[in-house]
């Protein structure tokens, strides 16, 4: 099973593949499984403003793969966090296929970046509307996500484990002068739970 945002998945499910083992188009040992089942999350909201006026609000999904992964050193399962809010976090780090500058450059290669997760107090004072409690923010004015990195993870360290933290949600733009917004999953355990029957770890 996987967690992603509803994004990636809403729309046509035509030919969708899960690689698993990929950090360069060019890799070849890599694993690849077709969709047996997505849920989406039923309160998804993509293009209406909720009562906080965000766009893109509980935007999280499940995917059931036909076949499972085999695990390896390029291919790992990670926890997910039940802790809400966000402190302990530590050593926070992103990764994803997204634009790589401001001219839409695309990237061969899966891009890493450490990042700092602040509370939701610091990020109203960024942005307005003001962000709900069930999105996580991420700031770092000299690097952030871009366009094609929708639904990728936000792990972070917590007791010195890393763990699933937030999928990528939404931003602004590219510009890295402006937070950007992940769907905290501790606040969709039940969500996750009852699609997956796999619980998170405080």
């Amino acid at each position: 099973m996987l967690v992603t945002s509803a994004a990636c998945i809403r729309g046509p499910k035509v030919n969708r593949r899960v690689k698993c083992g990929l950090e360069n188009f060019s890799d070849k040992n890599i694993q690849i499984r077709t969709i047996k089942h997505s849920k989406i999350h039923p309160h998804y909201n993509w293009n209406v403003k909720d009562e906080f006026g965000v766009q893109f609000d509980n935007n999280i999904a499940v995917i059931e793969l036909h076949s499972p992964l085999n695990f390896g050193p390029k291919c790992q399962s990670i926890s997910y966090t039940t802790i809400k809010g966000c402190g302990g976090f530590k050593n926070c780090q992103i990764s994803g296929w997204g634009f790589i500058d401001d001219n839409k450059t695309e990237t061969e290669t899966l891009q890493f970046a450490d990042i700092s997760v602040i509370s939701n107090a610091e990020c109203n004072d960024l942005v307005d509307p003001k962000v709900p409690k069930r999105q996580i923010c991420t700031y770092d004015n000299k690097k952030q996500p871009c366009n094609g990195d929708a639904g990728g993870p936000l792990t972070c360290e917590i007791n010195g484990r890393r763990v699933l933290v937030g999928v990528f949600g939404w931003l602004y733009d590219c510009d890295a002068k402006n937070p950007t917004f992940y769907t905290h999953v501790a606040y969709y355990t039940s969500f996750i739970e009852k699609w997956t029957g796999i619980t998170g770890i405080p």
